[in-house]
């Protein structure tokens, strides 16, 4: 009789290895679990629970009652000594054929009609009896998330906010690759891919925050694209939302906040908007977001700009680096000054001109990083009305030039992301046939696109928002530069 011959390894080791295994493995199915999608928070999610558990149970029926049969006929018809002779050989059973087909079947419809039932209703839109739906456009980037509420004019990242037992309608994008947006709590996932909008929506039934990830992978940071979604009573959401109206007062002279404000502004302001509260800022933004992505995939390698998260009021918010950690001065300061040591990947470090050094951390001392993360955090709705526009430096063109327009131009020859700006007084004279240097370069203020200059992308913001004062200031700055 044929005996079996041992195993190549011992058990007992081996069960202790892969018990821990099956436990950490088994810790994701825990319904407290950020991202476990048995502890529902939404109606979609636990439609979709429920559709899982439905289908788990059918499956551990047909799983026990195969086995068992196998089970069963292995020993009841096993063969017991060598004597035994092979069982009379029959051509098949039409009825059971006929019942192993037919069950299968029956099983499937089962498990269709719900599945299908759900699919429907999540993807044919929000039903007209779930009341007034805020709708939000989320793009994927890699590797982070842009949030656009159009009907409130907001723009914000990684953080998303919305009221609790309202129904959300997304808009989902992508900018580059393809990515999933997903909220395991509270719906499921549905992919952003380039050129080809999809369309999801959600309810949140619980005031709290819960965690987004991207469920597609998108590049080398891809575990690390993540966000969060705070669900606020609709009075905190209000709130919420008329706080991104209201701009942030405006730093100390002297103080840390004013001189990490100059920093961020040389250093940081082509690619992060950090002042999106007034009227017409958010149109902008969108502009300025699809300049920068312009400018960037016209020259991906050598490109001073990319794509970048809005920072207004970046003080209100809990994470840093696309939801990877909790948002501290200490590692805000450790993000700015070496990003990919936080999160591998990002564009900041390869494109922005302050990380050009020869170990590719910031060209900052740590008194400068402390400045300008004192003033991020600074970055909260302040005093001032909701949508008031804040004069900017208090009209000094000197001032304002420095806060607003270095990160892209020099006061010399030499070009940056745009041209050096030596001379432009004598030069916007003679541009335009008919066209005063101050009107040239006024113009050039309001609408960047009017004139473009050979060789540079169209990448510059409108600057209309500063105010009148400060436009004319910054304008007679300009025309001193020599």
């Amino acid at each position: 009789m044929h005996r079996v011959s041992k195993l190549s390894f011992p058990l007992r080791p081996a069960l202790v290895l892969l018990l821990p295994l099956a436990i950490a493995l088994l810790a994701a199915c825990t319904p407290d679990n950020n991202q476990s999608t048995f502890g529902t928070a939404g109606p979609i999610a636990e439609d979709q629970a429920d559709l899982f558990k439905f289908i788990f149970w059918i499956a551990a029926v047909v799983f026990v009652l195969v086995e068992g049969a196998i089970i069963y006929i292995a020993i009841r018809y096993r063969r017991r000594s060598d004597n035994d002779k092979l069982p009379h050989q029959t051509h098949g059973n039409n009825r059971l054929e006929i019942t192993w087909t037919v069950i299968p079947i029956l099983i499937l419809a089962a498990i269709a009609i719900p599945t299908l039932t759900d699919i429907w209703a999540q993807q044919s839109g929000v039903p007209e009896d779930q009341g007034e739906v805020l709708n939000i456009e989320a793009i994927g980037h890699q590797w982070w998330f842009e949030f656009r509420y159009p009907n409130h004019e907001v723009v914000t990242s990684n953080e998303l906010h919305i009221p609790v037992g309202r129904p959300v309608a997304f808009k989902l994008e992508s900018q580059d690759v393809i990515h999933s947006f997903w909220v395991p709590k509270i719906a499921g996932k549905v992919d952003m891919v380039p050129l080809n909008d999809n369309y999801m929506w959600m309810i949140g039934d619980e005031v709290g925050e819960y965690y987004g990830q991207c469920a597609e992978f998108c590049g080398i940071a891809h575990a690390h694209m993540r966000f969060r979604v705070i669900v606020h009573e609709e009075a905190d959401f209000q709130a919420w939302i008329e706080g991104m109206h209201t701009a942030a007062d405006a730093p100390v002279a002297g103080s840390p906040e004013a001189s990490g404000k100059n920093l961020y502004a040389a250093n940081c302001s082509s690619c992060h908007t950090n002042d999106s509260t007034t009227p017409g800022s958010y149109a902008r933004e969108i502009s300025s977001q699809q300049a920068r992505w312009n400018g960037w995939i016209s020259d991906i390698e050598n490109s001073g700009i990319v794509s970048a998260p809005n920072l207004t009021h970046f003080g209100t918010r809990s994470t840093i680096g696309a939801g990877l950690k909790d948002l501290t001065k200490e590692s805000l300061e450790g993000w700015i000054t070496d990003p990919s040591s936080v999160k591998i990947g990002t564009r900041m470090q390869k494109h922005a001109a302050v990380y050009d050094t020869a170990d590719g951390k910031a060209n900052l001392t740590p008194a400068e990083v402390s400045d300008i993360a004192t003033y991020l955090l600074s970055l909260k709705p302040g005093t001032a009305p909701a949508g008031t526009v804040v004069e900017t430096g208090g009209a000094d063109g000197a001032d304002i030039f420095a806060t607003n327009c270095t990160s892209c131009h020099s006061t010399g020859d030499n070009d940056v992301v745009g041209p050096g700006l030596a001379g432009i007084g004598d030069r916007a004279g003679s541009q335009v046939a008919g066209m005063s240097a101050d009107d040239y370069i006024e113009e050039s203020l309001r609408d960047p696109s009017a004139f473009v200059v050979d060789g540079f992308p169209a990448v510059m913001p409108e600057w209309s928002h500063l105010g009148d004062d400060s436009i004319d200031a910054l304008v007679d700055y300009l025309k001193t530069l020599n």
